[in-house]
């Protein structure tokens, strides 16, 4: 479902990291951050950090 790279930056969301955070520990810019995210909410059908979150908890999305 999700590619790799959408995992690790998933993995970082769920932890309250910030964009630039995430950015930085990945060494990706923020505009490919906001990219990765904007996929994964497209394939997670949600709308939000904490929808995501709650359902990557609930479904155990990895």
């Amino acid at each position: 479902m999700l590619t790799k790279r959408e995992k690790d930056v998933l993995k970082l969301l769920i932890l309250g990291k910030k964009n630039r955070e995430i950015a930085e520990l990945l060494c990706i810019t923020t505009h490919t951050v906001k990219a990765h995210i904007d996929h994964i909410y497209e394939k997670c059908n949600v709308h939000s950090r904490v929808e995501l979150a709650v359902k990557a908890v609930r479904e155990n999305i990895e």
